[in-house]
């Protein structure tokens, strides 16, 4: 037996690995978009940036998981969280039907947030209101202030994410989406790009919470 295939509520955060230089770039292009510096972690080099119900997170840590997706992409998303009603029960799912769970040691005072790899090798974190989980901006991060000057742009949540793969992956992340998260399927059609014709498919949650689209 496994959970029943999962409400996604939403994304939760998207987050950037970065070294110390590019930090200081992606800071100023947050705050051209109306993003605040809300809070910083406590034990490592992330800091949290803000904006309506949007968190962007960047990492700079020199070890773990976004270290090493620095070293392999350059400045670039390595982990994406998405907000459902359960967690635990999530990755239950994701791993009864061959997901790849994902763990790392945790910091003294961290939360072991349930996750699994996603398209890339990259990292879906799962947080449900359930448990401390629904907290973690407030156990893992101190709140600081901004001295930017920061006009916001209005920007309330995230509409989509946009994932790139190999023409031959896309049925089976469409089949790995559509098989974990109570989700529909939109019509295929085929963009015109620079460098050739780009096949795009988007899938959504029937109350447009989450939308991701596979190009």
């Amino acid at each position: 037996d496994m959970p029943d295939r999962i409400r996604p509520e939403g994304v939760e955060f998207v987050e950037f690995s970065a070294d110390e230089g590019e930090t200081d770039d992606l800071a100023r292009l947050f705050h051209t978009f109306g993003f605040r510096r809300a809070a910083r972690h406590k034990s490592k080099d992330v800091t949290l940036w803000r904006q309506g119900g949007i968190n962007l997170v960047i990492n700079t840590e020199r070890e773990g998981f976004a270290h090493s997706a620095y070293l392999m992409h350059g400045t670039c998303v390595c982990d994406i969280g998405l907000r459902v009603e359960d967690a635990e029960a999530t990755v239950a799912r994701a791993r009864a039907l061959g997901a790849q769970p994902f763990e790392q040691p945790a910091s003294p005072g961290e939360l072991k947030i349930p996750a699994i790899r996603g398209v890339g090798g990259g990292v879906i974190h799962f947080i449900d209101g359930r448990s401390d989980l629904g907290r973690v901006w407030e156990i893992e991060f101190d709140p600081v202030a901004d001295g930017g000057a920061v006009i916001d742009a209005g920007l309330t949540a995230v509409d989509h994410v946009a994932q790139t793969m190999n023409g031959e992956e896309m049925l089976t992340w469409l089949l790995f989406y559509t098989s974990l998260f109570s989700m529909r399927k939109t019509p295929m059609v085929d963009i015109v790009d620079p460098a050739g014709l780009v096949r795009s498919q988007a899938i959504e949650d029937a109350e447009g919470k989450l939308r991701l689209t596979l190009n």
